[in-house]
């Protein structure tokens, strides 16, 4: 388990712009990573304050409440095993944890009433700049295809400072994201 404050700043891309990006670190791995998110109506009432997925990365996977703070989003993190995605998509089994006391502590919802809501497919490249990272990402979603470029740092302020200097040296445009793909 673990508990982190994510600080971001995103911009959209235009698909011309995610391949100039592409093409620009061509030797950077890239990976893909599937987001399964869960809500309940109860949930989805306060969404702005609370999100909740697992991602699995190959055979790997983690369960993460973000709850919305002041600056940027406190992620509560757990490693799962396989089986707990197929016992809470099909079943509604709950894995046991710091994610599900949270849950019911601060009675964010009732996690009996937790459901599959959709799927996030993204192919995604990290990249290391000025003390921040840098991810560079493709996702799909319903019928959608998106693309996207964030940048998490050590505050909001450096995060967008530091996404507008990575951009700028592509003649790439900063457009401000709010997009939540929950």
């Amino acid at each position: 388990m673990s508990k982190s404050l994510e600080i971001e700043s995103k911009s959209m891309l235009s698909k011309g712009d995610y391949k100039t990006l592409i093409s620009a670190y061509k030797n950077i791995k890239k990976y893909k990573q599937i987001n399964y998110y869960i809500s309940s109506k109860e949930m989805m009432e306060k969404v702005k304050n609370y999100g909740l997925r697992i991602r699995q990365i190959g055979h790997f996977f983690e369960l993460t409440l973000k709850v919305s703070e002041e600056v940027g989003k406190t992620e509560i993190t757990q490693d799962i095993a396989g089986i707990f995605l197929t016992n809470l998509l099909y079943f509604g089994k709950f894995p046991d944890g710091e994610v599900k006391d949270y849950l019911i502590k601060n009675k964010v919802c009732d996690i009996t009433k937790l459901q599959f809501i959709g799927m996030l497919k993204t192919i995604r490249k990290d990249i290391d700049f000025n003390g921040s990272k840098i991810s560079i990402d493709k996702s799909k979603y319903n019928d959608t295809v998106d693309y996207e470029i964030e940048c998490e740092s050590s505050s909001p302020e450096k995060a967008e400072k530091d996404l507008k200097i990575f951009l700028e040296k592509y003649g790439i445009s900063y457009r401000k994201s709010e997009h939540n793909k929950l």
